[in-house]
């Protein structure tokens, strides 16, 4: 066949090269070659090879070709056989792995080029035979199985065609699937029950379920079937069916069709219902007047009363409407209450609209109410849209006013978006860039996804519309950012809607630049709320809530028989609790059936497990029923038997085929602790949704990550392909749209209005030609904008008909438009113009809206990814919040298991929302008598008077376990065993709120709180609170007192040693508080408050900013205090922290804020059982209150705790403190200030404290007034060691000093603290410790540390209390840790720790330990003892561990030679690895090769990692001991090599930029010269002064470029300063984690001077950033002074400073860094930067001699700097000798800038000169005066004349500086003006 027209087969088919198929097979007219296509494309892009297909991929291609065949023909009368062929080929496609193929099904059945549609109408079509119910029945099947296969319900990329699939299959209005289900019915009951029964029942059963589950979605996709006449009677007859054939009710398939059949009555009813409240108002198909005349009152109906007001709540918009914010009629709110009215009969759909309405509300509603004021105050003062003062009332908003609407945009990857501008707030009008940029990127303000609203006016009329941000953009380079432009702000947003109506007029406003007030709702997200919402409505639409039996049961329920799960109704299901069984050989099979209260079962699991009773009842609770409560009380571990649960479920996951099970919690801390733990015990396949997660272990399971390395299939590339295609081509149009919409100008004038009027108007268009009745053509202006102005033809006069309705004076026009008067002529244009908009602004609306579907779909194909990647999942971990945000993603999982931590927190329409559409199991764990979720509307809380009726923050878990008004309450396993808390704590909830509750053995073992006198204690104090704090502080309290007394109470219990601040928490119930807490605290400790703490602050308008009333006192720098809050880990970190926001946190010791102390004796939120509850179970060890007692005696429970407290003595007006030597000493503290007097253990420096007068053989004799303290560590054998039963007075010491009696050391960790310590005090005292009797059972340990007699590890400390100054490492092999236990903490803060030497066990010494086998170790003492590496016995003795005599590992000694394991493996033997590593580089060695000290590393950079020698891995880090040094400045020099490249190429560029400055300062310079010389053609006041204004300008200008790269020069140098280099990071490190090692926990908030000095680097990279800030100022200063200089010369620059400051005083600074500059590269050997420093010297110093020298300033001054300059050349000149990069060249510059130094200078010309220089040139025969001659100036200034006519005739150039002057034909060269000053 020969090729077709055009060549087309020379073009690659691109349906063929996307997918690998082709509709039109051999008859394409393009090619199918893909090699050819191939070769064809190569040159102009890369081609990507399509991998090859594997046999089975090749096999499901030819069975997939092989089925579609049959769609591709049509098909034929009653052939079955086609029919059975082509369903159940596609069930088998179906069913395969090949996801490709499983895409194209659906496509290729929905495509009309085949005959899908044909095939499935035969099937729709089918009438049985007579005995041919059977056959009927075994046809319809496979095709009602591929219709509800998941495969397609599930695939989010083939919705699409699915759901043209279902339109077809029904038909209009269900025309065409009511009837084939109606004889699918009847031929079922026949095959079964009929002549000829049928023993098939897995058909009837599969049949029945495809067929349900068919009908629902074909309902849920096509509403209007639901009006079909015959659908009740088929759901009736479907749900008879089960009954009839007998099927079992306890089967999964009869509760299936059951639970399907009540759904789909459901949606009947509510269908039934719409209907009938077209024609008589009513609801759920009850008339709503019968309903108002049943209640005493009436009942008002949500219809009517403005825009968004419907019964239907699915007709409701989620964004309220302005309509609706302006009405006045109350919000219509349901009760929760079922007993009160309800224009609702049906319970689903009460509580869907209940829960509906209320949850929006409460985002909403206070929005509404604060828009609706400021739309009304708006309209009274419009001038309150640009007073930045303007506040919405008590809602947290943000107002910005002046914004208006910059600029919509369009991009195909980001959609519609529009740049709204406004003034940057005031906090940033005097803040740099930088700092503004900052203070923007550490705000929660304008984060993406918030709320905002712009209100503007509109012909007086206050309007407003919806906006979320789309981008905050903080970088300064960008055109539209919050940091662009130092006076305008500029946040890059979308519209919240999608109505034509806000696109129009956000066009509008864009157009017309119109101003309003832009309004932030910070608290508003509505990505997570709006999909709770649209799926509440979803769920109302298909009447849908799964267990609903259980979540409302109805009144004078007697008991709640609750079965088990449906996937655990088959016969012979069991669940196994093999893996949770302490002996795992044992197992124990659970059935679904079993009882909760099951004693054997119970006393079985409380044996064989580790759960206790109460958890074991739960476990069983939880697993047989299919709607599960579990109740956990604080520290009852309710998290521990959430992860015994799913591993129980994971055992059972394959066999009932649960898919993966998802964990919902309430907050990101514990989801991450669940999935942490899951982990844990070795469930591996867990994904987390949603990026707030902390933890570094779930890091690589996060959605986002996994969905990356999931491949699109064939389908999805080419969707996805086409839509960026689509999108692309749409940009263009929505472009070409945007830009003709905001040149509206130009529509008025007849090139806008011609193709409007030729179209709509074609007589009136006729009009405005130009050829006339006598058929000439007029010239000039077009005759439709001389018609329009009222130049054309006499203009009609004007009575009456400027009052004309518009549609009048078309009529008139369409007669003779130039009769129209011209009032008129101008409302027919604006009305055309406003017809253009229209038809614009649609065509933009239609071709965005196109875009979104383009952009849904591609939605759509990413949600199927990661759907795919959920459904292999195990566990899928997600917040509430999460769970909203993908909803639609995880409704289309396969998931039977839900799993609800923390159930008690969340909102019910939160829980109704995690019934996810296949739930067959649902467990909520939680306590709902701790919090209940949070909301943002008090009116609709429990809490409140309001909120009675609502009870929106009541959880579904509460509601149900408490029972509601006639219904029994719902039965929960509660876990009654607490592991936190000790007795004291527990019994003041156990005797309040849990009965029940028990303590576990554990808790009563304890420990005291060191340093307190009681473990729980309520300190009383009648110091009265702060109150509210005004405007924006209104909700929030604060109690100064309390304050001081908490951060006093901390320091006191950090410092005694026993907790760290890690183990303690603050809790206060107030935000006030809170702020104020963290400012006080953070002087000593570094502060985390959660994310949900910062929210509120930021919520209560609290900023990192707000500080106390002492936070302006000048800080000292007092060294105790730590850095400012940085980011740390949790463990670093003391927590502080609200109630509301520390549930399911715990502490070993609480201290709690009560805040709360006034007359009114009012509590505040601290009056609820569940906030107390929380608040009094979070301690561990220790709790501590300090409040009013008289103020919270009038809450019951607060009533009940003071009484149970005051009977144990634990209330009083002071705390008790102990010493924890003296415990017999009474301390009491009342006041803050008391702790630094008399806290044992507690003064500050310099502090008086309570002295410890109690002596005691177990304290160090030093005191606080010692003033040198030496520790010397001797090491020596151990036969040689000194124990208590010897004299002191007869030991001989190292040092001729007087003893003293001996004091005791302990051992810490299992080690001695070695032989000797001696003390020396400032009067030369030694006092001998020895080890005392304590330790003598450490004493075998010695021997491994101390081994001979070595010398000394000194460790000197000067100064009073003071830190360690200095520390000296004498030693070899000293490794115990010098420290004194029992130390008073004001003597031990002369001591640092010895923690190792630096030497280490470097010398090779074989380890004496034995390996398992029984034989010695081979390894050097120090490393790991090797299992496998045993010379005798081990398979490694042919390895060659010697390369220096290439010996094996059999032929060494190892005495002499042991080995060395590396982390790979391989091994050899100490020698070969030491020179392999390169010890030598590191390690100094004496004649023998022994180590004896350090090398001096700082010189050189070291080589890359060691490697193997063997097979070549880097050696780890800390895999051996010995070589760590090696390793780790191998790791630290490679990360300096980058850093220095990485400055290098810094450096570089901002050189690069440097030079364009230089460039373009002297351009802009000349510009500016000849600007201020060019006389004034109009020397007006006006004129002149436009003219300073340019010229400041420009000086301003110039001055701000180069002040920027400054600005980036520096961020630059800073970025690479010695602070931040590598070497310098790991050196700081090891000083804090020395730190954090403290000498004991005595230590914890003291600091430590750095004793370890920190290796010098490479500093090339740091000065050389400075050399570039040098010449940076050298080119900038030369700039300032030259233009100075034309300032002071010009007398029209005289008024002109050039900004920056004096260029003289900064020539001196310059003069002066430059200097130093020199010096340290001299230090630092660096020739180069050196010379380079020189030359910018003298540069600078030529330049300020010219200045002083022509202003006749500072002469002698600049020639110094000149004789200064010269000699540095000589030196320079010198320098260049030396082999460095580029020294030619510099050696040249040097040359050259010597010979400019010796010229000589030109200097002004005094006024005499100039005298004498006119006579002369006008005297004589060839003056200039005798043939009129003129003076010019050049461009530079240099004067010259022109003789005979004084006009330029010849071309020159002026000697001076060689800038052209003169002309031709009398018009002179650019830059050449008249020197008027030397005419006059």
């Amino acid at each position: 066949m020969a090729p077709p027209r055009g060549g087309k087969m020379n073009q690659p088919c691109r349906n063929f090269q996307n997918t690998g198929t082709c509709r039109f097979g051999a008859k394409c007219h393009f090619s199918h070659d893909i090699s050819f296509n191939q070769d064809n494309e190569r040159s102009s892009k890369p081609s990507r090879k399509k991998p090859e297909e594997t046999p089975e991929q090749q096999q499901a291609k030819a069975h997939y070709n092989s089925w579609k065949r049959h769609i591709k023909n049509a098909p034929k009368p009653n052939d079955s056989r086609t029919i059975e062929l082509l369903w159940e080929g596609a069930l088998i496609i179906l069913h395969g792995e090949d996801r490709d193929w499983k895409q194209m099904l659906p496509r290729d059945l929905d495509d009309q080029d085949n005959y899908g549609r044909e095939h499935m109408h035969a099937v729709l079509s089918m009438v049985a035979r007579p005995h041919g119910h059977s056959e009927f029945v075994r046809l319809a099947q496979p095709f009602l199985s591929v219709l509800t296969h998941a495969a397609l319900l599930d695939c989010l990329s083939v919705d699409t065609s699915v759901g043209g699939l279902y339109n077809y299959v029904s038909g209009a209005n269900g025309s065409r699937a009511i009837p084939f289900f109606q004889r699918l019915c009847n031929c079922l009951v026949e095959a079964f029950l009929g002549e000829s029964p049928s023993r098939e029942t897995v058909l009837l059963e599969t049949t029945l379920v495809a067929m349900v589950v068919a009908l629902r979605e074909l309902l849920r996709r096509e509403q209007r079937a639901t009006f079909h006449n015959d659908l009740e009677d088929l759901i009736n007859t479907i749900e008879s069916i089960p009954e009839v054939t007998g099927i079992d009710p306890q089967s999964v398939t009869f509760q299936t069709i059951r639970n399907r059949i009540e759904e789909l009555r459901g949606i009947v009813a509510r269908a039934n219902g719409l209907l009938q409240d077209q024609n008589e108002q009513t609801v759920g198909g009850v008339s709503t007047s019968v309903v108002a005349s049943t209640y005493p009152r009436e009942l008002i109906l949500p219809q009517g009363r403005h825009d968004n007001d419907s019964m239907d709540i699915t007709n409701i918009k989620i964004l309220p409407t302005e309509a609706e914010i302006r009405s006045d009629h109350p919000v219509f709110l349901p009760s929760t209450d079922l007993d009160q009215p309800h224009f609702l009969t049906d319970h689903v759909q009460r509580h869907l609209d209940t829960h509906f309405r209320l949850y929006r509300h409460d985002c909403f509603g206070e929005v509404v109410d604060a828009l609706g004021r400021a739309l009304i105050a708006t309209e009274n003062d419009p001038i309150i849209l640009e007073d930045s003062r303007f506040s919405l009332g008590d809602i947290r908003a943000y107002t910005y006013p002046r914004a208006n609407l910059r600029y919509i945009s369009f991009d195909h990857r980001r959609g519609l978006e529009a740049q709204i501008s406004f003034p940057q707030p005031p906090a940033l009008r005097k803040k740099s860039t930088s700092e503004m940029r900052k203070w923007w990127e550490d705000s929660k303000r304008l984060e993406e996804g918030i709320l905002l609203c712009l209100l503007f006016t509109d012909d007086a009329k206050a309007s407003l519309l919806f906006f979320t941000v789309s981008e905050k953009c903080t970088n300064t380079n960008k055109d539209y950012g919050l940091t662009s432009d130092k006076n305008r702000a500029t946040i890059t947003v979308k519209l919240a809607t999608h109505l034509e109506t806000d696109l129009e007029v956000m066009t509008r406003l864009s157009c017309q630049k119109q101003r309003g007030l832009l309004v932030e709702f910070p608290g508003v997200l509505l990505a997570t709320f709006v999909p709770i919402l649209e799926n509440l409505q979803s769920m109302q639409t298909l009447s849908r809530l799964p267990f609903r039996q259980w979540i409302l049961p109805g009144q004078g329920t007697d008991q709640f028989d609750i079965a088990p799960p449906l996937y655990a109704r088959g016969r012979n299901f069991t669940f196994s609790l093999k893996c949770i069984m302490k002996n795992s050989e044992q197992d124990f099979s659970l059935t679904p059936t079993a009882s909760a209260n099951s004693t054997t079962a119970i006393d079985v699991l409380e044996a064989r497990t580790q759960l206790d009773r109460g958890q074991c009842e739960a476990l069983i609770a939880a697993l047989t029923r299919e709607f599960a409560f579990i109740q956990g009380p604080p520290g009852t571990g309710k998290s521990y038997l959430g992860v015994q649960l799913m591993r129980v479920l994971q055992a059972c996951k394959v066999k009932a085929k649960l898919g993966p099970i998802v964990v919902v919690c309430y907050t990101n801390h514990a989801l991450d602790q669940f999935l942490e733990h899951l982990i844990d015990v070795g469930i591996e396949r867990v994904i987390r949704i949603g990026g707030q997660s902390r933890s570094t272990l779930l890091e690589g399971k996060n959605l986002r990550v996994v969905s990356q390395s999931e491949l699109k299939t064939r389908s999805e590339g080419y969707q996805l392909a086409m839509s960026y295609k689509a999108l692309e081509a749409q940009e263009k149009v929505i472009k070409g749209l945007l830009a003709s919409i905001h040149n509206s100008e130009k529509r008025r004038s007849w090139a806008g209005m011609k193709n409007h009027l030729q179209y709509r108007y074609p007589l009136i268009y006729r009009g405005f030609s130009r050829i006339d009745e006598d058929g000439f053509k007029k010239v000039g202006q077009e005759p439709f904008d001389a018609w329009a102005s009222g130049k054309s033809h006499a203009l009609p006069e004007d009575t009456t008909s400027s009052q004309w309705p518009i549609e009048q004076v078309l009529i008139q026009a369409m007669r003779d438009v130039h009769s129209v008067s011209l009032p008129n002529r101008q409302r027919l244009v604006a009305f055309w113009a406003e017809e253009i908009d229209g038809e614009l602004t649609n065509d933009l609306f239609e071709t965005v809206k196109e875009s979104y579907r383009e952009q849904e779909q591609q939605r759509k194909v990413r949600d199927n990814i990661d759907r795919r990647v959920l459904q292999t999942a195990d566990v899928i971990g997600v917040t509430t919040t999460g769970l909203a945000r993908r909803i639609a993603t995880l409704q289309h999982v396969h998931c039977k298991v839900v799993i609800c931590e923390e159930a008690g927190e969340v909102l019910e329409p939160h829980i109704i929302s995690a019934l996810l559409p296949n739930v067959e199991h649902f467990i909520q764990i939680g306590d709902h008598r701790q919090l209940r979720p949070q909301i943002n509307n008090y009116n609709l809380s429990l809490e409140s008077n309001k909120g009675i009726s609502y009870q929106l923050d009541r959880s579904q878990f509460e509601r149900l376990s408490v029972g509601e008004k006639g219904r029994r309450p719902f039965p929960v396993a509660q876990l009654n065993v607490q592991r936190r808390m000790r007795p004291e704590i527990a019994t003041l909830i156990r005797n309040t709120i849990y009965p029940r509750l028990s303590d576990h053995d554990s808790t009563k073992t304890l420990p005291d709180v060191v340093g307190m006198r009681k473990n729980i204690y309520w300190l009383d104090h009648d110091n009265v609170e702060e109150g509210s704090q005004g405007d924006v502080h209104q909700k929030s309290h604060s109690n100064l007192w309390e304050v001081d007394m908490v951060h006093a109470l901390v320091r006191h219990v950090v410092r005694q040693g026993t907790y760290s601040s890690t183990d303690i928490a603050v809790l206060t119930p107030y935000t006030g508080q809170l702020q104020k807490l963290r400012t006080k605290m953070r002087g000593d400790f570094e502060i985390v408050l959660s994310d949900r703490d910062q929210e509120t602050l930021a919520k209560d308008g609290f900023d990192e900013s707000d500080n106390d009333h002492d936070t302006d006192k000048p800080d000292f720098g007092d060294a105790s205090r730590t850095k400012p809050l940085q980011k740390k880990q949790m463990s670093e970190l003391l927590r502080i922290a609200t109630v509301d926001n520390f549930q399911g946190e715990e502490a070993k010791v609480i201290i709690i804020s009560l805040v709360r102390s006034n007359k009114a004796r009012k509590i505040g939120f601290l009056k609820t059982d569940n906030r107390i509850n929380v608040l009094l179970s979070r301690a561990k060890h220790g709790m501590y209150l300090i409040g009013n007692t008289d103020t919270y005696s009038t809450q019951r429970m607060w009533g009940d705790v003071l009484g149970m407290l005051r009977e144990t003595d634990a209330i009083g007006k002071a705390f008790g403190l102990c010493c924890p030597r003296h415990t017999t000493t009474p301390i009491e503290v009342s006041q803050p200030e008391d702790f630094a007097r008399l806290s044992p253990e507690g003064a500050r420096r310099g502090a008086t404290r309570r002295p410890c007068t109690v002596s005691s053989y177990a304290h160090s004799p030093a005191n606080a007034s010692t003033n040198h303290v030496i520790i010397i560590v001797k090491s020596k054998p151990v036969a040689n060691l000194v124990v208590c039963t010897r004299d002191p007075s007869s030991i001989t010491c190292v040092t001729s000093v007087q003893k003293k009696k001996a004091s005791h050391v302990r051992s810490l960790a299992g080690l001695v603290l070695s032989a000797d310590i001696h003390v020396l005090e400032a009067a030369g005292d030694v006092i001998k410790w020895t080890a005392t009797t304590n330790a003598l059972s450490n004493m075998l340990n010695v021997r491994r540390f101390v081994v001979d007699a070595l010398g000394h590890a000194t460790i000197i400390a000067n100064g009073l209390v003071t830190s360690v100054s200095h520390v000296d490492f004498a030693i070899r092999r000293v490794r115990s840790v010098a420290l004194t236990l029992d130390v008073l903490c004001s003597a031990m803060r002369h001591v640092h720790p010895v923690l190792k030497t630096a030497l280490g066990l470097v010398n090779i010494r074989r380890c004496t330990n034995d390996l398992s086998c029984g034989h010695q170790c081979p390894g050097l003492c120090g490393e790991i003892c090797p299992e496998d590496y045993c010379q005798e016995c081990s398979g490694r003795r042919e390895a060659r561990v010697d390369l220096l005599e290439m010996k094996t590992f059999s032929e060494i000694d190892l005495n002499e030679t042991p080995i060395v394991v590396l982390g790979c493996g391989h091994f050899f033997t100490a020698e070969t690895l030491d020179g392999h590593m390169g010890m030598v580089e590191v390690y100094t060695q004496d004649a023998q090769g022994i180590y004896t000290g350090l090398q001096d590393v700082s010189a050189v950079l070291a080589g890359p990692v060691p490697r193997c020698p063997d097979c070549q891995c880097p050696v780890r880090q800390y895999s051996t001991n010995r070589f760590n040094r090696v390793i780790n400045r191998a790791v630290i020099d490679e990360m300096s090599k980058r850093f220095l490249i990485s400055g290098k190429d810094d450096f570089q560029s901002l050189e690069g930029e440097v030079l364009k400055l230089e460039e373009s300062l002297e351009i802009s310079r000349n510009e500016l010269f000849q600007s201020i010389r060019q006389p004034s053609a109009n020397s007006t006041v006006r004129a002149t002064l436009a003219k300073t204004l340019e010229v400041t300008k420009n000086l301003n200008e110039r001055f701000n470029l180069a002040r920027q790269l400054e600005k980036d020069i520096k961020a630059c140098v800073s970025k690479v300063a010695d602070k931040n280099q590598p070497v310098q990071k790991l050196h700081e490190a090891i000083l804090t984690a020395t730190r954090r090692k403290s000498i004991d926990r005595l230590m914890t908030d003291l600091s430590v001077t750095d004793s370890i000095s920190a290796v010098p680097r490479d500093r090339r990279v740091t000065l050389g950033g400075r050399s570039t800030q040098l010449q940076a100022g050298c080119v900038i200063l030369t700039d300032s002074l030259s233009t100075a200089l034309l300032l002071k010369s010009e007398p029209a620059g005289s008024s002109f400073k050039v900004p920056g400051g004096s260029p003289e005083k900064l020539s001196k600074l310059f003069f002066k860094t430059c200097g130093t500059f020199i010096d340290e590269c001299d230090i630092e050997n660096l020739p180069k930067l050196g010379v380079e420093a020189r030359l910018y010297y003298a540069r600078m110093a030529r330049s300020y001699e010219s200045y002083c020298r022509s202003t006749k300033i500072n002469v002698n001054q600049a020639s110094t700097y000149v004789k200064d300059a010269k000699a540095m050349l000589e030196v320079a000149e010198e320098l260049c000798k030396r082999p460095f990069e580029n020294a030619e060249r510099l050696r040249h510059a040097v040359r050259e800038s010597v010979k400019l130094l010796g010229k000589e200078w030109y200097e002004d010309v005094t006024a005499e000169e100039l005298a004498a220089v006119k006579a002369a040139m006008v005297s004589g025969a060839q003056g200039i005066n005798t043939h009129s001659g003129h003076w010019y100036n050049c461009a530079n200034g240099h004067p010259f004349a022109i003789g005979e006519c004084g006009m330029p005739m010849e071309l020159a150039r002026c000697p001076e500086c060689g800038a052209p002057v003169g002309g031709q034909s009398h018009q002179a060269v650019e830059g050449v003006t008249r020197a008027t000053d030397m005419e006059n």
